[in-house]
């Protein structure tokens, strides 16, 4: 989905007499993956004051950035899908408009075993029946022209927090009194958008997932839920590919040659976005070697390349190194035994978010002792020379430089 979709999808929450919501459904999660109340409500029958508070949850489920906090996911072709997963399971509760409590909770017991959080949480579900207004010639929205309904299910997962405890003010009693305490509803952490409205279209071959974090996508809740890919989470995108692109160049990672990769990534980005129309751009393996290419890599480098970049980007290899990372970082006791963690069998989309990996406003020039950011329009300001056997960063001294805010008039002569 582009960011044009996406808005159109989110302005129907706007206001509570134009969302058009038909059905709500909600279970809510105790730290102890209990489900303590369920419950199906009529949108329309709610209390108005409920309802905005509700619509704004939704607006925060289609917020961020596309390719970080709003990935495009596609569903795995398995021969394990069953009626009680991915596709099949998320056109049941589109198809049943939440009506039905036996899909209802066979989806709640999905997320319940497979969602990662420690503490309460609510899973919220909306119906809706979108009349999608036609685009006339000049791309002006036509009211009173239909092409389609577009039916869909958005859920959204929210953190239930305990209220600070405090005093406040009784106004039946006229008096002071300790406030009582009670688990609040939060924004959104995780949520998604079934079927895409890709083309202003339903495509039931695909979803928008959100994820207000980006160093993690919950892959268990991807592969036993939605049973669907995706690309890697945002942070890992750009920690996995600075680590790649070390991996690859070896030897051959001169500040030039690094230097050059940055800025053709940048050309190739600014490329990219003007034929894309306000569709997110992606990079895919093709892509990426075409910038080492003309960077300058050499060929035995290239040579390396597609096998590095397949061992890189393999999001179960990743996933099992986060789970040895982290057991050897908990201590489990002399005579503890080690608990198996079953490995997810999630599938990623070999292509990045652009923005992701490629530069977008400035350069950061870093060691133990430095730290230096430019202007990525500016980057011919800085030159390397070898000065007395020392590699060295020449930067030219310009009228506006500054030393924790004082001005530099000039240098003093040695």
């Amino acid at each position: 989905m582009n960011k044009k979709e996406v808005n159109e999808i989110k302005a129907l929450y706007d206001t509570v007499q134009d969302c058009g919501i038909v059905r709500l459904a909600g279970c809510y999660v105790n730290s102890d993956k209990t489900k303590v109340k369920t419950f199906v409500e009529s949108f329309g029958n709610l209390p108005e004051e409920e309802t905005h508070k509700y619509l704004e949850i939704f607006r925060k489920s289609l917020s961020g950035t596309l390719g970080k906090n709003l990935i495009d996911a596609c569903f795995v072709d398995d021969e394990q899908e069953d009626a009680t997963s991915g596709k099949e399971l998320l056109n049941a509760l589109r198809s049943s408009e939440l009506k039905d409590d036996k899909v209802l909770d066979t989806f709640y017991d999905k997320v319940i075993d497979a969602y990662n959080y420690t503490g309460n949480y609510l899973i919220l579900l909306i119906f809706q029946a979108y009349d999608v207004p036609g685009v006339g010639a000049d791309g002006e929205v036509l009211d009173d022209a239909s092409d389609e309904v577009y039916s869909y299910v958005l859920c959204s997962i929210c953190p239930m927090k305990l209220t600070k405890p405090g005093l406040g003010f009784d106004d039946a009693l006229g008096e002071i009194h300790t406030l009582r305490q009670s688990f609040a509803v939060e924004l959104p952490e995780t949520g998604f958008l079934f079927p895409a409205f890709n083309d202003r279209s339903s495509d039931d071959s695909a979803l928008l997932y959100y994820s207000k974090r980006t160093d993690s996508l919950q892959d268990l809740f991807f592969e036993t839920v939605l049973r669907a890919t995706a690309m890697l989470p945002a942070k890992q995108q750009k920690e996995t590919f600075t680590g790649f692109v070390s991996d690859v160049l070896g030897d051959e990672s001169s500040f030039e040659t690094v230097l050059a990769i940055q800025e053709n990534l940048k050309e190739a980005v600014k490329n990219k976005k003007s034929e894309a129309e306000g569709a997110a751009v992606f990079f895919d393996k093709e892509d990426m070697r075409d910038v080492f290419e003309i960077s300058g890599v050499s060929e035995e480098k290239l040579t390396e390349f597609d096998r590095k970049f397949d061992d890189r980007f393999d999001r179960k290899r990743l996933f099992e190194k986060q789970l040895e990372d982290r057991q050897q970082t908990v201590s489990l006791g002399e005579n503890a035994k080690d608990t198996p963690v079953r490995v997810p069998d999630v599938r990623v989309e070999e292509k990045f978010f652009a923005d992701n990996v490629a530069p977008v406003r400035s350069y950061e020039i870093k060691s133990d002792n430095m730290v230096l950011r430019v202007n990525s329009k500016h980057t011919d300001m800085i030159h390397t020379r070898v000065i007395d056997g020392k590699k060295c960063l020449i930067i030219e001294i310009t009228e506006d430089l500054t030393v924790n805010g004082i001005p530099v008039v000039g240098t003093k002569k040695l």
